[in-house]
């Protein structure tokens, strides 16, 4: 092993040896001032920074090292740290120069994207118009907006289509284009409708800020939060109850969403409308009233769970 010391060399006749007790020895010695240690095998360097004390340096376990010792240095030239600090500024700013590059770099790939996309789109309506008919392209160039009488049947709706697929980006685009938001189906079924079902959470948000109708009946006079509370969805359950629908709104059998909730025995969302407001003593046209529906089950523990929520639960909001 070569220790510096920057000037004068002291150079010791015998080896340094290391004991190889420890697995990492430890060895230490008081010193005031910078040395470097420059194994011989390998000619690398290792600058060491000394502040009055110990300094204590773990080194392998290598058996023997020829050592050569350098004299303390004055003080008056640091002309090593000095290259040393240089170095590192100088990786420093290659690494800001390398940041730069990737940052400019990304911006490049982006537009290069964009370019590439554009050329994509070209070469495909090209290529695509080459395969049409002309009677084909004729009712292409006649429908530059959506023909909504050709693209829509008593069952099948596009925005209702596009509602219960998720696809917010062209649903939009039919409203853009005068599709009302609230139209049925032959089911009485509107968009909202059709999300809830499919427990499209996005789209009711989505459907709800265009203006959507949240109490819309369909034909056996069922509202949104009817089919809410039958598929489970409690998110738009609460949802809907922000938008301030009637908790006890009845359908066509006199079921409101509680009966609906007591019958897929879904305790949760019972007890979010009960606290909002439903009526636990409203009978449906058959005189049954929600708790009835939950006995009807039989003697387990869903029918006992809900039977307490029914008796100790009570409505905290206020209407």
């Amino acid at each position: 092993m070569i220790v510096s010391f920057s000037s004068g060399i002291l150079y010791p006749k015998q080896q340094l040896n290391v004991v190889d007790k420890p697995a990492c020895p430890v060895f230490g010695r008081h010193l005031n001032y910078r040395k470097q240690v420059r194994f011989l095998n390998s000619g690398k360097h290792f600058p060491v920074r000394f502040e009055n004390g110990y300094l204590k340096r773990r080194v392998c376990s290598a058996a023997n090292y020829e050592g050569v010792w350098e004299d303390p240095d004055d003080g008056s030239d640091d002309s090593e740290d000095e290259d040393e600090d240089e170095e590192m500024e100088e990786i420093d700013l290659a690494y800001e120069s390398d940041s730069e590059a990737n940052g400019n770099g990304k911006a490049v790939v982006s537009n290069g994207d964009e370019l590439s996309t554009r050329k994509y789109e070209e070469n495909l309506v090209k290529e695509v118009e080459k395969m049409l008919g002309p009677e084909e392209i004729a009712i292409l160039e006649q429908n530059e907006a959506p023909n909504l009488e050709k693209l829509s049947t008593a069952k099948w709706k596009p925005v209702h289509t596009f509602a219960l697929a998720g696809q917010i980006k062209f649903m939009d685009g039919l409203l853009e284009n005068g599709y009302d938001i609230d139209l049925l189906d032959k089911d009485g079924l509107t968009a909202l409708h059709l999300a809830v079902i499919g427990k499209r959470e996005a789209v009711i948000s989505h459907l709800l800020r265009k203006g959507a109708n949240p109490e819309a009946k369909d034909r056996d006079g069922a509202t949104p939060l009817h089919y809410a509370a039958q598929v489970g969805a409690k998110q738009t359950v609460k949802l809907l109850i922000k938008c301030k629908v009637d908790v006890n709104a009845a359908d066509n059998e006199g079921w409101t969403p509680l009966h609906v909730a007591m019958q897929t025995r879904n305790r949760e969302i019972a007890k979010i409308l009960i606290v909002n407001g439903a009526d636990k003593t409203r009978r449906n046209k058959d005189g049954n009233t929600p708790l009835d529906l939950s006995l009807c089950y039989g003697r387990d523990f869903k029918s006992y769970d809900l039977a307490k929520l029914m008796k100790q639960v009570s409505a905290t909001r206020s209407f």
